[in-house]
């Protein structure tokens, strides 16, 4: 039974300040029964810390918290969930060492106990009913670790589920942030079906970078800016251009790329790949990268060309052919081959392959130059200091100091940490895996301005991104794969760049 559409959560007027940031400035937030409502905006908005707030992992400064008409003074994470309110987290918040059941009642095996034993058979069986509630076929007897991203993304919204239905609410709320940046296609069209059925009897609070996703699935949209909220609309209608316009508050450039920036490469080749093959992924591939161009490479999941970065960056081991750079034969069979040969890799997953987030930022900017710093066994740390300092102003890194630690930073920030860690190395060629995804729109801009300005100083790119349209506005050339074999290569020069269109038939 639902709440009808009466208001489920009234927020209001609630400020939070942190040293040196005044995160929500009497923000209103209202969400309604039966309903999705999408939460959009840049990173450092304020949406984070208006959820935390909503599942009392924050306290707010000033405001008041309504839940279900009930004014709440004190709310902890247990008393939210307890009244219907929970969150599925960007990072994933299961045990990898547990299996799906254990995930799903930790700390309610209670009602699972036989004799005083746990009955894992009992818990199994309860396990496999909830998962197919939200249309999951899986068996709830693995460990989490071996579960792909997708599905453990479904089984964190079933246990939320199944919190919130033996605390007896009606239409609990569940706050979904960023869902989607681990799924592909078919996965995302899934989510979005189970969420449609998931509204006859709950609220959906989706936060996500993807605007087109926003406006497809929620009901209304509310807009954060600056620790405010801006605006608000039906989805049904609204324009993702306007929706970007509000974010930013400013009007985007039509130059969003930055195409007037492209420069011709130079024409020294910097990299050079002749005959990679590895047997399973992709067939003999060659190509070559001028200083100062900016390569995209293209096709489906599976296409290989994923395959082929990992073989440059020293993640995979090629089985065949061999790599040139600047004129020289190197052999990579490691990442630490790639570094010495002067290839930087970014990875698609920057929290767990790019980043230390437990260090700091001023370390994680100098962890591949710190070699160099050392004189007499010791770390010269003002040198290091210096160094961190420069990259934190040449990137525009939004951080309260070098020794904050990069877990607690903005996507896009973390982002550009890990640039700068390259940058730092001084490498001649920079493999760009999915460089702005899951950052925001303003980010993404700069991003885009500081590949301009690198590729402008000689250094050769290669680049996979989330969209054509990314691919396009952003290259000098690409290359299109197609089940292991280039099928096309495609020149964008600034003034003449290819339609998506045109690609996909090379792609498909």
């Amino acid at each position: 039974m639902g709440m009808g559409n009466g208001p489920v959560i009234e927020m209001r007027r609630i400020s939070k300040s942190f040293p040196g940031v005044r995160a929500l400035d009497s923000v209103d937030f209202t969400v309604h029964g039966n309903e999705i409502v999408g939460l959009v905006g840049e990173n450092g908005a304020g949406k984070s810390t208006l959820m935390k707030i909503l599942i009392g992992l924050y306290r707010q400064d000033s405001g008041e918290l309504v839940i279900r008409n009930e004014t709440i003074d004190l709310l902890d994470p247990k008393t939210a969930v307890n009244l219907g309110v929970g969150m599925v987290f960007q990072e994933g918040s299961l045990l990898p060492n547990l299996t799906v059941a254990e995930n799903l009642f930790l700390r309610h095996e209670r009602s699972f106990r036989k004799n005083g034993f746990l009955s894992q058979k009992k818990m199994n069986e309860e396990a496999g009913r909830q998962l197919e509630k939200t249309g999951m076929k899986i068996d709830p007897g693995m460990f989490v670790r071996d579960i792909p991203a997708a599905e453990r993304q479904m089984i964190e919204i079933t246990r939320l589920l199944w919190l919130s239905r033996i605390s007896g609410v009606d239409n609990p709320v569940l706050i979904l942030d960023e869902p989607t940046t681990v799924l592909v296609s078919d996965e995302i069209e899934r989510l979005f079906g189970i969420m449609r059925e998931l509204k006859t009897d709950s609220s959906i609070i989706f936060i996500s970078h993807r605007l087109e996703e926003v406006l497809e699935i929620s009901d209304r949209i509310v807009i954060f800016k600056d620790g405010r909220n801006v605006e608000e609309l039906k989805a049904d209608g609204a324009e993702i251009h306007k929706v970007e316009q509000s974010m930013v508050g400013r009007e985007l450039a039509e130059d969003h790329y930055k195409e007037s920036e492209q420069k011709e490469p130079m024409e020294n080749v910097c990299l050079e790949v002749r005959g990679l093959e590895k047997e399973g992924s992709f067939e003999p591939v060659s190509f070559k990268l001028k200083k100062g161009e900016i390569l995209s490479l293209v096709g489906v999941l599976g296409s290989g060309k994923e395959e082929v970065c990992r073989c440059i960056a020293g993640i995979s081991r090629a089985d065949r052919g061999h790599i040139e750079v600047t004129g020289k034969r190197v052999k990579i069979s490691t990442p630490k081959d790639a570094i010495k040969a002067g290839i930087g890799y970014i990875p698609i997953d920057r929290r767990d392959e790019g980043l230390a987030l437990q260090m700091d930022v001023c370390s994680n900017i100098t962890l591949v130059t710190l070699h160099s710093m050392i004189s007499c066994g010791l770390i010269n740390l003002g040198r290091e200091r210096d160094e961190a300092m420069h990259w934190v102003r040449q990137l525009n890194i939004k951080t309260p100091s070098l020794k904050t630690q990069c877990m607690s930073l903005s996507g896009g920030n973390q982002q550009k940490i890990v640039l700068s860690k390259w940058l730092a190395g001084n490498v001649n060629v920079l493999l760009l895996d999915h460089p702005t995804r899951g950052i925001d729109v303003g980010a993404k801009e700069e991003i885009y301005k500081r590949i301009r300005v690198l590729a402008a100083e000689g250094l050769a790119i290669i680049v996979m991104s989330d969209t054509l349209e990314e691919d396009i506005g952003l290259s000098n050339r690409m290359i299109v794969m197609r089940d292991g074999r280039i099928t096309r290569e495609i020149y964008c020069p600034s003034d003449g760049k290819p339609k998506p269109v045109d690609i996909i038939t090379y792609m498909v």
